[in-house]
């Protein structure tokens, strides 16, 4: 085989010097770059759940029924990554038996992770009641871009003489405790009025939160987008109008 020609063979070690460093070749001893440790994995919901409940074998507590309530069964709905190994966990209290009118009581437990092991810093039960037929609504993590934090949002309705409304519930995780920052109308659906909302990520540099409503009023098309963002601890207005037709309800 004849000699490569010199640039050929320069590229030939650069290529071997590159291929060696990847493979961690080539390094002098104990001189490897410094990583960052990456936060600790969201725990899966029935460990989060084993950690508040030690008895909770399978992930669910039974509650037995009282003089006030019939029998019920906390289960996680989610859980919820924070920042520096903290996790919040969110349970619903469903009800055994199917019921129209039921809701259940959503539950909101603090967790912090300390080397891989859960422990419960606080309990916040029985915040509020969600959604329909004994089971919760729509609950869903929540990151509120501008001034850090995390929370939950819970899209819930019922239906009653024809006409389905949804609203839509946000929480955010102080340390004081879950904190209520908005609750506004998402959607009607009856007789010729057919409109949605769907939360979207805010689009401009100054807002918190983003719904975008669309569908037909009366055949008119609606597509508007209402965004909120943070003040004073709470999300206000700051931009669009929330439909009429799903402000009015039912």
């Amino acid at each position: 085989m004849g000699r490569l020609p010199a640039r050929c063979a320069a590229a030939l070690g650069v290529g071997l010097a590159l291929l060696l460093s990847a493979c961690g070749e080539g390094k002098p001893a104990g001189n490897e770059a410094s990583t960052t440790p990456s936060a600790a994995a969201t725990p899966d919901p029935k460990a989060a759940m084993r950690a508040v409940f030690p008895d909770a074998v399978t992930g669910e507590v039974a509650i037995p029924a009282s003089a006030d309530t019939p029998a019920r069964i906390e289960r996680p709905v989610t859980v919820i990554a924070g920042e520096a190994g903290r996790f919040y966990l969110v349970t619903a209290k469903e009800h055994t038996d199917a019921c129209h009118a039921c809701s259940a009581a959503i539950s909101v437990y603090y967790l912090e992770d300390t080397k891989g092991a859960l422990s419960v810093v606080a309990t916040y039960r029985d915040l509020y009641e969600s959604g329909g037929w004994g089971q919760p609504g729509e609950i869903t993590a929540l990151t509120l871009p501008r001034n850090g934090g995390v929370g939950m949002t819970d899209e819930s309705g019922y239906t009653a003489q024809g006409c389905t409304v949804t609203n839509v519930s946000v929480y955010r995780f102080d340390e004081s405790g879950p904190k209520e920052i908005l609750e506004a109308p998402l959607g009607r659906s009856q007789d010729a009025v057919d409109i949605g909302g769907v939360i979207i990520k805010p689009y401009t540099a100054d807002t918190d939160f983003a719904v975008n409503y669309s569908g037909n009023n009366n055949s008119v098309p609606v597509d508007t987008t209402v965004m909120w963002k943070l003040e004073s601890g709470m999300l206000a207005p700051s931009s669009g109008l929330i439909p009429e037709a799903v402000a009015a309800g039912c």
